[in-house]
This record gives C-alpha cells, sequence and structure tokens, in this order.
C-alpha cells in the first residue's frame, strides 16, 4: 500500500470533523460543531492538527504511518482527560474549581475553565479524527489498544483528581471499584 500523504490526511480528517458535527453520537457532535462553529478556533485546530498530520505523513512506510497515528490518538487521550472526568462525574461549582487548581494553580477558575475546554475541543477532535484515520486503514487491533488505555487512564486520572479534592479537603480517600467505560468518546 502506498503511505498517506498530508494532504490526504487533512482531507480526511476535515472530512470526519464535518461529518461527525452533522450526524452521530451526541458528544462527538457537540464537540466538532462547537469547532466548526468558531473559525478562530477550526483554524488553530487546523494548523496544530496539520502538524501532526506532517509528522505521520513524514514517514514513508505505511506501518510507521500508523505508528504515528496511534500516538496521536495517544496524545489526545490525555489531553481530553480532565473535562472527560468533570463531565462523567458532574464535578461542578467549588469541586470543579478544585479540580482545575490542582492542573492550572492560582489562575482564576473561569479563565482555567475556558482553556481547558479549547483545550478539549481541539484535542478531542483531533482524536476522533486519528481514530477515524486508524479505522480507514484498518488497524483495528491499535484501536482495541487504545480504547483498552483511555478506559485504563480514565481510572487512573480519576483517582488522582478523587485523592486531590480529598486531600485539599482533609478527608480520608478510599479507593473505590471503577468500572472501565473505553468506548471512544
Amino acid at each position: 500500500m502506498i503511505y498517506l500523504t498530508q494532504k490526504r490526511l487533512m482531507l480526511e480528517s476535515e472530512r470526519t470533523v464535518r461529518i461527525r458535527a452533522r450526524k452521530g453520537d451526541v458528544i462527538p457532535k457537540r464537540v466538532c460543531g462547537q469547532l466548526i462553529a468558531d473559525p478562530i478556533k477550526y483554524d488553530l485546530w487546523r494548523f496544530k492538527h496539520g502538524n501532526s498530520m506532517l509528522d505521520v505523513a513524514e514517514r514513508k512506510k505505511r506501518d510507521l504511518q500508523i505508528v504515528a497515528l496511534r500516538a496521536v490518538h495517544l496524545e489526545q487521550i490525555h489531553r481530553t482527560s480532565l473535562v472527560r472526568y468533570l463531565r462523567k462525574h458532574g464535578i461542578t461549582g467549588q469541586a470543579r474549581d478544585m479540580t482545575l487548581r490542582e492542573f492550572y494553580g492560582v489562575m482564576d477558575s473561569r479563565r482555567a475553565a475556558v482553556t481547558e475546554h479549547k483545550i478539549y475541543l481541539m484535542s478531542a477532535s483531533s482524536q476522533l479524527c486519528a481514530y477515524d484515520l486508524l479505522k480507514m486503514v484498518g488497524d483495528q487491533g491499535g484501536l482495541a489498544l487504545l480504547q483498552d488505555y483511555q478506559g485504563t487512564y480514565g481510572q487512573y486520572f480519576g483517582m488522582f483528581c478523587d485523592r486531590s479534592r480529598a486531600t485539599r479537603n482533609q478527608t480520608a480517600y478510599i479507593v473505590t471499584s471503577f468500572s472501565v467505560d473505553a468506548k471512544a468518546e
């Protein structure tokens, strides 16, 4: 098979964003819709995602491109974890502010929330694109590994945040049993 060019990777990525903004699961639809609705964020996403796709395209062998696409997807799992955690656990108000403070220090909590949401929009969009690109090239095994990793990392990240909030509240932290929800959002 021929390797993928940056142009092809970006065409497929922009197609993914447009399609996912119109139909499909609620969260990807909302994420891609919000990205498209803001031309400044969309242009910034295109630039950053384009750089990632250039890194993929520079590998002239298909198997190396697949590994690079997996790395793009993996990186986005980490970048989207904070918003996913807040949403999944319904963390709002003071608890959300405390969690954001763990990552943003003394920055105003509203500003931190806006910053994190912007990062989330762009990263989640890139993750969806990498997912669809990996699906396009038939990397089902890699996608399964990435979904398992996302579930496991989500558990770890949740425990980190829960412990951090408990420490700040000077309350006991007890690890509870988590169920793995590895469904890509």
